[in-house]
């Protein structure tokens, strides 16, 4: 694991004690799978990875703490793609390439001259998020 990675999950460790919140084996795990990935994984290939390590754990309970680990901003949700919602431990502001054929979802990092304005048609802007959509290279070989 990357040491922001280590950092990251120390974080989350430190802010669940603030908050009350248990510190269990398997809200590590999902933390640490969602570290480790850069695919974008719906809660339900989540579990799949997390049942592996603990074969008891629910669905149920992987999803509560998705839904932890999104309110406390440590992950967020990205683009819909079918029924299934995907999340990103990347928090940092960025861009996303998805596949119109496989639904993949990748990272991209804007130019750094590509700059975001402060305002737009009168609202304040926050935060940004842009989604390209397209043919991925695998499924590019497989037409």
């Amino acid at each position: 694991m990357a040491l922001d990675s280590k950092e990251r999950l120390e974080d989350f460790v430190r802010v669940c004690k603030e908050k009350g919140l248990k510190i269990t084996p398997q809200r590590l795990a999902v933390y640490e799978i969602l570290l480790k990935r850069e695919d974008h994984p719906t809660v339900e290939e989540i579990y799949e990875e997390v049942k592996e390590i603990y074969p008891f754990v629910s669905l149920a309970t992987v999803y509560r703490t998705v839904e932890t680990l999104e309110e406390m901003g440590f992950i967020r949700k990205v683009a819909y793609w079918g029924n299934s919602v995907r999340y990103d431990a990347n928090i940092q502001e960025h861009d996303h390439l998805v596949c119109i054929m496989c639904g993949s979802i990748t990272d991209l990092k804007m130019d750094a001259g590509c700059k975001v304005p402060k305002k737009v048609k009168g609202f304040k802007v926050l935060s940004h998020s842009l989604y390209m959509y397209g043919v991925c290279p695998s499924c590019q070989r497989k037409q």
